[in-house]
């Protein structure tokens, strides 16, 4: 048994060494490192399965602190349990290039599990890992061997409480009984505005019981109570696990405890010397770790070490047992790829002219056979998205076996989970939904890009010519979107042959790609070239003289536009290149000589083509160059007619160059 004496000396060092870092930084989120002190103290010297040395084993437990501004709680747990994290980083939090950044970033120190500090995607994002290891613990099933049984801890403020992606994300979890994961609420009543009942008055006991949760209520500061309650949620069966913790923010701090002023600035250096005072913490020297503390987790290091050791052993032998799974189990972990897997995607048979969303759907049965840690999921849209494998079953309420995932109408949180299924380890994720609602999605696809997450996103219904639905379905300014986004790979394919090249790349890259397809039909075109979209762009219709008049540039069905128009303005006596160019990433990495290839040569006009705004062309087409693209909203209509509204047309094209 750990003596309380000997928690609270731990839960007052990460208070001591919070205060020390962001007193030196001049800036920083006091609050939640004084209030949470007792359940960080708590989670890393008893109640979580890690190993510091070890920070990347399957089977850890996995701590999220989704109210990531509170970081210093974590940077100073995590020195103190021996993760790779000095005193010397901890004296530089916040400054240039340390990896104590103001929010936890994954990647930047060990034992940080996921990016966190946008209000509620840390509990997303901790629900994805959940789902995983649920997903892959029943597939291998190991439920009696208990190797895959770890639990998912997030600890959470009012703020994300109040963020929609946690409504969304708690009904899932309740309704796929996710009993892995145990969330605590730091339930202090105070945001940074000021008392929580001047915007949050909801009863949370009971929307979380309404979502299927078990729910305690237990002091936060009192560590029998935290540890009879986590004891209970981590041995409970078929529901999450809410605990809500009543804390004081900022306990210790004379002035500042219980108010809005202490969640996020620095204390100042009169009120830090009377919080020390308070809390008995030395005044002197500054990141003061007491010997007792240090002395407690090198003996609880070899404790970890034991448990390591026997999962080790255990899962040898389990090795051993079912040699054909284990071969799966690694293969999981490394994501590889089949041998000849670019013939394997080349064979497969599509009927001509598809829709490229239709075609994707095609591919993804084949991706089903082969690669078993694809796992996917649609916002109630698979139907129409296609982005159901037809053989890969369904994941439910206690049952997991399955690799698709319904996530309902729940965008936000589809994202942020599948950046937690990538996460957990073994699983390659993709989701789908109509292009326009990437919107609904975007902070999340933005953390996936800032962590480089093998997430894939499916996006369809890709530009006006969904048509009847309307505006408010027809996405026009998503792509340029996105395609400013860092990181991602943002991917329209032309036809059938370019679907198979960009589902290539997407499966090797190592970063987040979004396949951007449509629901109207793609003729299949002669030149297109399967190797070719993982540059970029490359000349899918070659000019006919050395000097060219028109240099046509087009992705996704536009493509195809762009085609017909050369055929037309060559029989104008115009020579005319045509160029596929369906990644602005992939083509902004080829070499110079490769550009100019295929961007240069006595070019007289440059030309794009596409169905959305213009924005982001202007960079290959030149100042002068000519856009054909829709730069206002859309209208309800069939394709046919919104395409001679907006002028994609050969006539209303030729129109334009020709005047």
């Amino acid at each position: 048994m750990t003596p309380s004496s000997t928690l609270q000396l731990i839960a007052n060092t990460i208070r001591g060494l919070s205060i020390d870092a962001i007193e030196a930084a001049g800036c920083g989120h006091p609050g939640l490192p004084l209030g949470c002190a007792e359940i960080g103290a708590f989670l890393f010297a008893k109640g979580l399965r890690y190993h510091p040395h070890h920070p990347e084993w399957i089977n850890r437990d996995r701590f999220i602190l989704s109210a990531g501004h509170g970081s210093m709680l974590l940077y100073a747990a995590l020195h103190l349990s021996g993760y790779d994290l000095s005193l010397e980083d901890i004296r530089h939090f916040r400054r240039y290039h340390s990896p104590t950044a103001g929010h936890p970033e994954y990647r930047e120190i060990p034992g940080i599990e996921t990016t966190t500090g946008p209000l509620g995607q840390g509990f997303a994002t901790g629900a994805g890992i959940a789902l995983g290891q649920k997903m892959m613990e029943a597939q291998f099933e190991l439920d009696s061997a208990k190797l895959l049984d770890a639990k998912v801890v997030i600890l959470v403020g009012d703020g994300c409480m109040m963020e929609g992606i946690t409504s969304e994300t708690s009904s899932l979890s309740g309704h796929l009984q996710l009993e892995n994961m145990i969330v605590i609420y730091d339930s202090n009543e105070i945001c940074l505005d000021g008392p929580t009942h001047e915007c949050f008055s909801e009863n949370v006991q009971a929307r979380y019981e309404a979502y299927g949760w078990d729910v305690q209520i237990i002091d936060g500061h009192h560590f029998e109570e935290i540890e009879q309650a986590y004891t209970q949620a981590h041995t409970a069966k078929g529901k999450p696990q809410l605990i809500i913790a009543k804390t004081v923010i900022g306990k210790g701090s004379p002035h500042y405890a219980g108010t809005s002023d202490v969640h996020g600035k620095a204390l100042g250096k009169e009120e830090t010397l009377l919080t020390k005072h308070a809390l008995g913490i030395p005044a002197e020297p500054l990141f003061h770790v007491p010997e007792e503390v240090t002395h407690f987790f090198t003996q609880h290091l070899e404790t970890l070490t034991q448990a390591y050791t026997q999962w080790q052993t255990d899962f040898s032998a389990w090795e051993a047992a079912n040699p054909e799974k284990a071969q799966r189990f690694h293969t999981y972990l490394d994501k590889t790829l089949p041998d000849d897997f670019d013939g394997i995607l080349k064979a497969i048979e599509i009927k001509p002219g598809l829709a490229t969303r239709a075609s994707s759907g095609t591919i993804l049965q084949t991706l089903h056979s082969h690669l078993g840690y694809l796992v996917g999921g649609s916002a109630d849209l698979s139907g129409s998205d296609n982005t159901w494998m037809k053989a890969g079953g369904m994941v439910s309420s206690g049952s997991y076996e399955g690799r698709n995932i319904k996530f309902g109408v729940r965008e936000f949180a589809m994202a942020a989970m599948c950046s937690g299924l990538a996460l957990q380890g073994m699983i390659l994720p993709y989701c789908g939904t109509f292009f326009t609602f990437s919107d609904y999605m975007r902070n999340a696809i933005r953390l996936a890009a800032l962590m480089k997450l093998r997430v894939i996103y499916q996006f369809t219904h890709d530009s006006i010519f969904l048509g009847e639905d309307g505006p408010t379905h027809q996405p026009v300014e998503h792509l340029a979107s996105l395609r400013a986004m860092p990181h991602l790979v943002v991917i329209r394919p032309a036809d059938a042959t370019e679907v198979k090249g960009a589902w290539s790349v997407a499966l090797s890259l190592n970063q987040p790609c979004a396949l951007v397809l449509s629901r109207q039909s793609a003729p299949d075109l002669d030149h297109t070239k399967f190797e070719a979209v993982a540059r970029g762009a490359y000349v899918v219709h070659r000019e006919k003289g050395p000097h060219i008049d028109f240099c046509l540039l087009a992705t996704g069905t536009e493509v195809h536009l762009a085609i017909e128009c050369a055929k037309a303005l060559e029989e104008k006596g115009r020579v005319v290149r045509v160029v596929s160019f369906p990644s602005f990433e992939l083509f902004n990495r080829q070499d110079k000589a490769y550009k100019e290839a295929i961007l240069g040569g006595n070019i007289r006009q440059f030309v794009s083509i596409e169905a959305l705004v213009s924005f982001g062309w202007h960079q290959y087409i030149g100042r002068d160059g000519i856009a054909i693209s829709v730069d206002t909203f859309g209208l309800s209509a069939p394709a046919k007619d919104l395409a001679t509204h907006f002028g994609f047309t050969v006539e209303r094209i030729l129109a334009k160059l020709l005047l």
